[in-house]
């Protein structure tokens, strides 16, 4: 088990070591909410657009290695911002209704 998974998901540690895996991997099952889709469905259209505004502003469209460069230094940032705390919030989510199935809560 990642340490990490540990401090981003405290609920994580009121599982026993050994059934944390499990749990873990059944929290991955929980859906995303409604505003958690709107949320990503605004957010990648605007990356989107911003990276069309930058790549057209500096003339680099019509180049593959330029837009492979904007992609990486400019939109995976940019999208992980907010996809990864919407990750982690579903993982928190996920692991809640495990311990509320249990009585642990």
């Amino acid at each position: 088990m990642n340490r990490l998974w540990l401090v981003l998901l405290p609920e994580l540690r009121k599982f026993p070591q050994v059934k944390q895996d499990k749990a873990l991997q059944n929290a991955r099952d929980c859906e995303l909410e409604s505003s958690e889709l709107v949320g990503i469905a605004v957010w990648l259209v605007l990356v989107t657009s911003l990276t069309k505004y930058l790549l057209t502003k500096a003339s680099l469209s019509s180049d593959p290695s330029a837009t492979l460069a904007v992609n990486i230094v400019v939109d995976v940032p940019l999208l992980a911002v907010v996809f990864v705390p919407i990750h982690i919030r579903r993982l928190r989510r996920g692991l809640r209704k495990q311990l509320d199935q249990q009585g642990r809560l």
